[in-house]
């Protein structure tokens, strides 16, 4: 069977069908518009194949063909370079042009073929049979992290691995069962001129930042520690509460590299994007940021993450986490503080990112935001 996929302005969308007839075809053809920005976008989408086929040796074949979206004879003609295969022939309109796709699709199903349609929002994929009768189903097949940034020709350069983060699950929670306690220990180890709060009094959590490394056999902090304080064990606890509901695949300090083939041969000099905790959730890749600093920069966060979600695709999401001891004073069911204020808030909503700015987790409360926004357990 052949699989001809119109490439469009989202390669995303097109990923979770390739994944879930990764066994059942073997040949692709990448159908997009002659202008040089769709051209490239397809061969990159024809590395990132290439790189998956070669991974789990499928034998993939790909190839990338160009046609005049304004010229109904173009596409005809590029169309029937597909038909010279002996394969059945199905098309894949999930990402297609308008005008390629209405023409395309009543060719190939006169030629006995099938058009596919995937809703990458409700995770469905729509079938539309030779006789024009559909059929609409739930793709079954749950995509892992690596292969769907595989497939979009990005690399994992590093990430945490579970068997390093289990060891220091109980500490962690542990840790953030008394967040005030915390808090407090945490301001008197990196403030310790103004601090308010004795250490004497907190020996419980001393020894819990003991066994973590973060303080030493005498209750001594290390300043170089002070990272872990401004969101790595954040990072850490969001991670267990996240992977306690049991999303599709979870990994936490990721780092990925965007240009893998660019220019720059050395891969120390380029410039990598790291990710606090990134969750796959029936085929649609989501993101959150976890920050705990009194000055955080809510708008350069939400700026920051409304370009990076366009390298996921239209339907990735984004929770940005930040605990800070602000007050916040209520406006219309909307709040403030200075690290978010009006503005801020209402461009994360039209972004697709969920903000979390509070002085402590509430995990009963963070838990509902991430079933809510990143559609788990329903």
């Amino acid at each position: 069977m052949t699989l001809l996929s119109i490439v469009g302005e989202d390669t995303s969308r097109i990923v979770p069908v390739l994944y879930a007839y990764k066994e059942q075809i073997k040949h692709h053809l990448l159908l997009c518009d002659d202008d040089p920005s769709n051209l490239q976008r397809a061969k990159m989408l024809q590395k990132g194949m290439q790189k998956f086929s070669a991974k789990h040796a499928l034998g993939w074949y790909i190839r990338v063909i160009s046609t005049n979206e304004d010229s109904a004879k173009a596409i005809k003609e590029t169309a029937q370079k597909a038909f010279d295969t002996e394969d059945a022939l199905w098309l894949n309109a999930t990402d297609g042009y308008p005008a390629i796709t209405i023409l395309l699709s009543d060719m190939i199903r006169k030629e006995g073929g099938r058009v596919l349609s995937y809703d990458h929002f409700d995770n469905d994929l729509h079938i539309i049979e030779p006789d024009g009768s559909m059929t609409t189903q739930k793709l079954a097949v749950k995509m892992d992290l690596e292969s769907y940034i595989t497939l979009l020709n990005y690399k994992i350069v590093s990430r945490q691995s579970k068997e390093v983060l289990s060891p220091r699950k109980q500490a962690i929670m542990e840790l953030y069962r008394n967040q005030s306690n915390y808090r407090k220990v945490r301001e008197a180890l990196i403030y310790p001129e103004t601090s308010r709060y004795d250490l004497a009094f907190f020996s419980d959590t001393l020894e819990i930042l003991r066994r973590l490394g973060i303080v030493d056999e005498k209750h001594a902090f290390d300043p170089s520690k002070r990272k872990e304080f401004e969101g790595d064990l954040l990072e850490e606890y969001i991670y267990w509460l996240c992977e306690a509901l049991s999303p599709d695949d979870i990994a936490v300090g990721i780092e990925i590299d965007f240009d893998c083939d660019g220019e720059e041969p050395d891969p120390v000099k380029r410039v990598n994007n790291e990710f606090d905790v990134l969750i796959m959730q029936n085929n649609r890749l989501f993101v959150i940021e976890c920050k705990n600093r009194k000055n955080f920069k809510g708008l350069d966060a939400v700026y920051k993450y409304d370009s990076i979600l366009e390298n996921f695709g239209i339907a990735s999401k984004a929770i940005v986490v930040n605990i800070s001891n602000h007050p916040k004073e209520e406006y219309i069911g909307m709040k403030r503080s200075p690290n978010f204020g009006h503005s801020t808030l209402r461009r994360a909503r039209r972004s697709g990112i969920s903000i979390y700015h509070e002085s402590q987790i509430d995990p009963i409360k963070f838990q509902a935001l991430v079933k809510e926004t990143f559609y788990i357990g329903g």
